[in-house]
């Protein structure tokens, strides 16, 4: 790769990197809230003795609000196998549209492939698993191979990852609850950084575990939006989801499902 090249990924990456750290997402009407089992987060771990009620193993029935929601999101699980395509737009302070990046992504088994269409028109490919990353663009011979970690594969789909959710104070969360996003089943949290003006909202399908939509807005004005379409699993299956463009085959989906 040669040094516009490396200049180039480079700052991509770290504008991807400070754009998820602030990303979000926009409050609906909420009915009222449904209800999930999960570990009461105020509970001690000393409890009055007495009869012991079996009738349900998991825990205490909570809904979901700015108090529980952190424990909520902590137990939903991503599907295991999926594939969807993403819309992500970015705006300047005004709301004046910066560029939107139509991102197709496919993941199983701990793999995940995205191919980003940017603005420019350039394709941006991306494979990250196994502690990993290659990256390539359509059309060009360079492929750049890191180290890759737990935050890789949500950078380099735009997104934001919702186990920021779980490290945020509490005292910042100011809306949360069940909502319908897109006909889909959601948790919805809403967080705020008065000091730097910006609101942070986040949908989060309640059945594959996976992210909606997010909104980052800066000082009320929307900079950064992201929605998911429609979401198969298992994944929809092709033998080149995670091929080089040598051919070269990282990982053979259903590969894990038929050991």
């Amino acid at each position: 790769m040669d040094d516009k090249k490396r200049v180039l990924v480079s700052a991509a990456i770290v504008c991807v990197v400070l754009l998820a750290v602030l990303s979000s997402f926009l409050p609906n009407i909420f009915s009222k809230p449904p209800e999930v089992v999960v570990a009461d987060p105020d509970a001690t771990a000393s409890q009055p003795s007495g009869p012991e009620d079996t009738s349900d193993p998991h825990g205490v029935v909570v809904s979901v609000n700015p108090r529980t929601v952190q424990a909520v999101i902590a137990s939903l699980e991503r599907y295991e196998s999926y594939s969807r395509s993403l819309e992500v737009e970015y705006f300047d302070d005004e709301g004046r549209s910066l560029g939107a990046s139509a991102i197709q992504v496919w993941a199983e088994g701990g793999w995940l492939r995205s191919s980003a269409a940017l603005p420019t028109g350039t394709v941006e490919n991306a494979i990250v698993g196994d502690g990993t990353l290659w990256l390539w663009y359509s059309g060009e011979d360079a492929l750049y191979t890191g180290p890759a970690d737990r935050l890789s594969a949500d950078l380099l789909q735009r997104i934001p990852t919702y186990e920021d959710v779980l490290a945020l104070d509490r005292a910042d969360i100011t809306d949360a609850g069940y909502v319908e996003r897109g006909g889909v089943p959601c948790v919805y949290v809403e967080s705020a950084d008065p000091l730097l003006g910006y609101t942070e909202r986040w949908w989060v399908s309640e059945t594959g575990g996976l992210l909606m939509a997010a909104e980052t807005l800066k000082d009320g004005v929307v900079v950064y939006s992201m929605t998911s379409n429609e979401v198969v699993s298992p994944m929809e299956q092709s033998s080149a989801a995670f091929a080089l463009p040598d051919g070269s085959q990282l990982y053979l989906p259903g590969a894990r499902s038929s050991s």
